[in-house]
């Protein structure tokens, strides 16, 4: 919980930005405040809650002080006020975080932080709308990248809190999201703060408190990569949909992949943003249903470039050299008579290859620098293997003869 709030706080400080140099001097200043439950019926008692304020400049915490309310719910804290500071309001009650910020400008305005009870029970949430969008497809690399989003209402007045000490199947209380098997480079997005991401069977779940909304859904987005076959270019994204959905959509552009699924309606292609995209949709998909789900026509490399394919994307044995690969090893043969011979062997390259795509992905090089490395890493695997090809060809004619 703890956590969750400090997540809060530093969000609201990336939002304040950071305070310049000519500040105004701090003076008093008494701040008011109201915590209210979300169900005036249910049994409260807010002197039981603890109110926390912690002040925030230029993402900096100032300082950090507690109250308890008094029976009515009323609190107050004695502060001090500045031009571009941030008055970061935080309540935890019944396992869930709740808050409110208020800036200098606004500091004036009155607190009021609704509460609620707490459930473990996910029937509280519904999914209003569901879309899967295929973003693109890099061949060079054999990924497709898939995003995800969903709109969550939860209607019951109460906020679904995962159950922290489940295990097994009491983890059901967890909101979780299906994944299809083998992907990679998942990135999770919201627009509730705190809670971590959980890896479970089948996809990932959230600790996130889901509170009650109020006409206006709370949203879920994630994206992923998954990687494909060059010689059979589709991907299967079927899922189980625990919470179903009210309405399900499957998006793909047209110049990336087809979109198929026998469950959806195939609403055709339409423009937008200057790219063509093709639309399934289907409505009440019931909780526990399998879609099914499958993109196909992803974009291949030319022959040649998959014939750099073996030992990761960087080298392959041509499979089976006709005569348009026999041309292509003449050329690159010739080229590389020209140049320099390659001091590094075949393994030392692809050990490069290696050590250069962990710099890359953990960001210790930029794009650019990889991409030229990684050229001339290619060239000189061409060149290792078109000789060690005409080398056996000379030694087979020899044999012949």
């Amino acid at each position: 919980m703890r956590r969750a709030v400090v997540a809060a706080m530093l969000a609201v400080a990336a939002v304040a930005g950071a305070v310049g140099a000519g500040a105004q001097s701090a003076e008093p200043v008494r701040v008011a405040g109201r915590i209210v439950h979300g169900d005036a019926s249910a049994p409260f008692a807010p002197e039981e809650a603890r109110v926390t304020l912690t002040v925030l400049e230029g993402g900096v915490s100032l300082s950090e002080s507690a109250a308890t309310p008094d029976a009515g719910g009323e609190f107050a804290f004695d502060t001090a006020f500045a031009q571009g500071r941030t008055y970061f309001f935080a309540v935890e009650y019944d396992g869930a975080a709740y808050s409110a910020t208020r800036t200098a400008s606004t500091l004036g305005e009155p607190v009021v932080i609704t509460v609620y009870d707490a459930t473990h029970d996910t029937s509280a949430i519904a999914f209003e709308s569901y879309t899967v969008i295929v973003t693109g497809a890099v061949p060079e690399e054999g990924f497709v990248e898939v995003l995800e989003r969903a709109l969550v209402r939860n209607d019951s007045g109460m906020t679904l809190v995962p159950d922290g000490e489940a295990e097994g199947p009491a983890m059901m209380s967890f909101l979780r999201f299906a994944l299809p098997p083998n992907s990679y480079n998942l990135d999770v997005r919201s627009n509730l703060v705190g809670g971590q991401v959980l890896e479970v069977d089948r996809g990932f779940a959230l600790t996130t408190p889901i509170l009650p909304t109020a006409g206006q859904p709370h949203q879920f987005e994630f994206v992923y990569r998954l990687d494909y076959d060059q010689a059979d270019p589709q991907v299967d994204l079927s899922r189980t949909m625990r919470f179903g959905a009210e309405s399900f959509r499957f998006v793909a552009p047209v110049d990336v992949a087809s979109p198929a699924s026998p469950r959806l309606d195939d609403l055709g292609a339409t423009e937008l943003n200057g790219r063509l995209l093709r639309l399934l949709e289907g409505q009440d998909v019931a909780p526990a249903e399998v879609v099914p789900l499958s993109v196909s026509g992803l974009p291949a490399l030319s022959g040649l470039d998959r014939a750099l394919a073996s030992a990761g994307e960087w080298y392959v044995l041509y499979a089976a050299p006709g005569a348009v690969a026999l041309a292509a090893a003449a050329f690159a043969l010739a080229a590389a008579r020209r140049r320099r011979p390659a001091a590094a062997g075949r393994e030392e390259l692809l050990a490069e290859a290696r050590e250069l795509s962990a710099a890359y992905e953990s960001r210790e090089i930029d794009r650019a620098a990889y991409a030229s490395r990684r050229q001339v890493i290619r060239e000189r695997l061409v060149e290792l293997e078109v000789a060690r090809r005409l080398h056996d060809d000379e030694g087979a004619g020899r044999s012949d003869s």
